[in-house]
């Protein structure tokens, strides 16, 4: 337990670091004025009880079963045949491999939470931010978590626990999830379909109907280009964000409660249509 404690004092502290970092940039060159400013005050606390319940209650749980997948695998496929080398190319080449890898699982991931309508309910607390900001990185639902873990597996089962240098896993774990989320305006120029950014990512958390499902890689726009769903911005397309359905419940509801009530609205509708004769 005090070594939980530990990591988890350790990633508030830069979770509180990084935000206020960005924010002097985010003030400076607003992709969008005028945020409130209570917003990134309740993300921000937010985050320090959804990694707490991550950290103290679900990550034990979990660590349990990515614990079986690694002894069935064999501690990793990857481990078993190469390292990643100790020379600067050998480990710059195995975080490139290790990142992209991990960006593909994670996209399908995010494109099936948002065409699978059970699997949005964990995601849709992440979208009703309607003032995207670098804080807005933390806002998710805990079940994200379970799905999260699901999808990791296929790199547990390859990589096993071997990751890159920690330089390179702290931008993809931790760093690009703020840039990708903030109020900036940031335009990438050819760059835009190499490397995900600011005004990228912000396409995806638009509210409007022709940004819909479209840049759903964390790192790497060139999956979505590979499967059909990447949207190159304008030099000074900076949409709004947020829902762009009008049903938005309490955000409080939306982090806790929301996603079973739905589930078993739903269950009750399909069990009531198989009752009732036609």
């Amino acid at each position: 337990m005090s070594n939980l404690l530990h990591i988890y004092i350790h990633i508030i502290k830069w979770v509180i670091l990084l935000a206020l970092i960005f924010y002097p940039f985010e003030l400076l060159a607003p992709a969008e004025r005028g945020q409130p400013f209570r917003k990134r005050v309740f993300n921000l606390a937010y985050a320090v009880l959804y990694l707490a319940l991550v950290l103290f209650v679900l990550s034990p749980v979990v660590s349990l079963f990515t614990a079986q997948v690694l002894a069935l695998s064999g501690g990793g496929l990857l481990p078993q045949l190469t390292g990643p080398g100790s020379s600067f190319i050998a480990q710059l080449s195995f975080a490139i491999v290790f990142a992209v890898f991990s960006d593909f699982c994670q996209y399908w991931q995010h494109r099936w939470q948002h065409t699978v309508p059970q699997l949005w309910e964990t995601h849709r607390f992440h979208h009703t931010e309607t003032a995207t900001n670098s804080t807005t990185q933390g806002r998710h639902h805990f079940l994200h978590y379970f799905l999260a873990t699901t999808f990791y597996l296929p790199v547990l089962v390859i990589f096993g626990t071997q990751t890159p240098h920690y330089i390179a896993l702290f931008l993809i774990s931790m760093l690009w999830g703020f840039v990708n989320h903030a109020n900036v305006r940031l335009n990438l120029g050819p760059l835009t379909a190499i490397i995900s950014g600011p005004q990228w990512h912000r396409i995806h958390h638009s509210a409007l109907p022709e940004h819909q499902d479209k840049n759903f890689a964390s790192y790497f726009p060139f999956i979505d280009i590979l499967f059909g769903t990447y949207y190159r911005p304008q030099r000074d397309e900076y949409p709004p964000s947020g829902l762009s359905t009008t049903d938005e419940k309490p955000v409080l509801s939306e982090a806790t409660i929301a996603p079973f009530v739905i589930w078993a609205r739903r269950s009750q509708l399909l069990t009531r249509s198989r009752v009732e004769p036609s």
